[in-house]
């Protein structure tokens, strides 16, 4: 007798799914939703090692396209489209390296 809740995808299942999970955000790095967000600074602060001053009211623009390109914050080349690269040695890659919603509350 054929199990037919074998074919029903759990949330378990879809986690376990890891290739799928690689391949989807290197999707997303290779070819993001959005080509930049941007933001209203909150509080008068400094970009760190640049001495930039941001003042609360300033709109700051984030360019998550490039930062998907941006090979000081990939280990392996970032104009390869390579799904691995989660696996491996860009597993651990900055937290803001890729924001292909723009990051922020969903």
């Amino acid at each position: 007798m054929h199990d037919s809740s074998s074919q029903y995808l759990t949330v378990d299942r879809v986690d376990s799914l890891i290739y799928l999970d690689c391949f989807i955000n290197e999707v997303l790095r290779y070819s993001p939703t959005i080509d930049g967000t941007s933001r209203s600074v909150v509080v008068d602060d400094c970009v760190p090692k640049s001495g930039i001053r941001l003042y609360k009211g300033d709109q700051v623009l984030i360019p998550t396209s490039a930062l998907g390109r941006d090979t000081r914050l990939w280990n392996i080349d970032p104009e390869q489209f390579y799904p691995e690269r989660f696996l491996n040695e860009d597993k651990n890659h900055h937290p803001c390296a890729l924001l292909p919603f723009g990051g922020g509350h969903r």
